[in-house]
């Protein structure tokens, strides 16, 4: 390659492995996520780092866990000033680099993200599409301006919620999606002469509230869409975590779980559609070959899985299992799914070894050689998922509990700590200062019902994981200390 390619990374948030039509979801329109598999490589078994946003995309900015970048959080303050964001190495390597939509590594919920040292010249960011529209720098309301629209004639909300979410009838060229579509095309068609770029384009779909249109919602209704998994025993199963953070408590499938779904499998097809805009006006302006395609989410959502809904300190597949696409047709495999494992971390090592950029400090592996079809093997024999937070931080989060209700957390409570650790067959979920876990044979029970924690004759296989896991948390625990002397 006679120079260093172009970089497109699109992220949602919050979306599931399972809501992509080529990958085996029978009932969902993905034509342009489709069409980026059939020109690229599907990683059918990729994890996040972690079920919430910020240590997430801290995580997979950095190619580290989110607890050794101190990043562990929603609306931190800022992250740490050792940490070092992967456009950042871009930028000191000649890249220009350009961010539309949410960034989300800092707080977002006070007023506008604060910027850090971020490497990217190019910052069209807002926030989530539902909080601070009346503000006058808003970008997005900017945005709706320009075409003659009020967002208050699109966005409702009521008494209950401090945010705002689309109405029934609000044109899906109208959302956020759309805006992030144009101004991301508009920055492909602004960047001239051979200075390679970095875009990364991060929405808000298919990010509760479930807001879908009401013709999308109805069309996922009429097919029956199979009901969220879902066992009684769930329901014990939740009492015994309720004090580590969740924003819903277990119920039984109803009408609401099912029409929530079809409302998100709505909001997946229209982030699908307003991202097939940009892979399209890639095609357009000839630069589809110079440019890597990388499509993924920060986490997944709970659905109605096990009775659950958004996102919080659980590990199942739906919340942590999340879908990875890399394309690049002129120098990539294409059409070919890779089922070995793989983390959100193996990104930036990826983009190092791509671009020339040495790392010695990252936590994930180059799926570079799998990419190039020199290897069908990434090398990596574990998944880990952390969910690490304070007291204080599960006291913040009880006004975000469902219905209103209060956890009355344990006089000895110290936080939700708690990990997950996979080797493809069996999943391993401990939660700390609590005697209950988790231990799934993912082979032979994929949707996680039989809970194999106290079975008599899992006992030493549990002990086992139990002793890589810890391996593994004190292996990716990092001092942050440099030596400056002997003593």
């Amino acid at each position: 390659m006679s120079r260093l390619p172009n970089i497109l990374w699109l992220t949602s948030d919050q979306q599931r492995s399972d809501t992509i039509h080529a990958l085996g979801n029978p009932y969902i329109d993905t034509p342009n996520l489709d069409r980026l598999c059939r020109e690229g490589v599907a990683f059918t078994r990729a994890y996040c780092q972690n079920p919430i946003c910020t240590p997430s995309r801290a995580s997979f900015l950095t190619g580290k866990y989110p607890s050794s970048v101190n990043a562990n959080i929603n609306g931190a303050d800022n992250l740490p000033e050792h940490c070092t964001l992967f456009p950042r190495r871009l930028k000191e390597i000649g890249y220009d680099c350009g961010l539309v939509g949410k960034l989300h590594i800092t707080s977002a919920w006070d007023g506008f993200e604060p910027r850090m040292d971020d490497g990217y010249d190019y910052f069209e960011n807002n926030l989530g599409s539902g909080h601070h529209l009346d503000h006058d720098d808003n970008v997005y309301a900017a945005w709706l301006r320009e075409k003659g629209i009020d967002w208050r004639d699109i966005l409702t909300k009521d008494d209950k919620h401090d945010y705002w979410w689309y109405r029934p009838d609000a044109p899906v060229d109208l959302r956020q999606t759309a805006f992030l579509a144009e101004r991301a095309i508009q920055f492909m068609e602004s960047r001239k002469g051979n200075r390679p770029w970095l875009l990364s384009v991060n929405c808000y779909d298919p990010h509760p509230p479930y807001d879908a249109p009401d013709e999308l919602v109805e069309k996922y209704l009429s097919r029956d869409l199979p009901d969220p998994v879902f066992t009684p025993s769930d329901l014990e199963s939740d009492k015994k975590l309720r004090c580590f953070f969740h924003q819903s408590d277990a119920r039984p499938i109803d009408d609401t779980l099912r029409r929530n779904k079809a409302s998100y499998y709505g909001m997946c097809e229209i982030v699908d559609r307003h991202y097939g805009w940009i892979i399209d006006a890639l095609d357009r302006l000839g630069l589809r070959d110079d440019t890597i395609v990388i499509f993924n989410s920060d986490h997944g959502e709970m659905l109605g899985d096990h009775g659950l809904t958004h996102k919080g300190c659980r590990f199942y597949e739906g919340l942590v299992h999340i879908p990875l696409i890399i394309s690049m047709p002129s120098r990539f495999r294409k059409d070919y799914k890779y089922d070995g494992l793989t983390e959100l971390t193996d990104i930036v090592p990826t983009l190092a070894e791509l671009c020339g950029i040495p790392l010695t400090d990252t936590h994930g592996v180059s799926l570079l050689p799998v990419l190039e079809g020199r290897a069908d093997d990434s090398g990596r024999r574990f998944v880990r998922t952390e969910y690490y937070a304070t007291l204080e931080e599960d006291r913040n989060y009880d006004a975000l509990r469902s219905g209103g209700e209060t956890i009355e957390l344990p006089d000895d409570w110290t936080g939700s700590y708690a990990c997950m650790y996979c080797d493809g067959r069996w999943k391993l979920n401990v939660f700390h200062s609590s005697s209950y876990g988790q231990l799934f044979d993912l082979k032979n029970d994929p949707q996680e019902q039989k809970n194999l924690w106290d079975d008599p004759g899992m006992q030493s296989i549990k002990t086992e994981l139990l002793l890589k896991s810890f391996d593994a948390s004190v292996r990716y625990t990092h001092p942050i200390q440099n030596r400056r002397g002997r003593y």
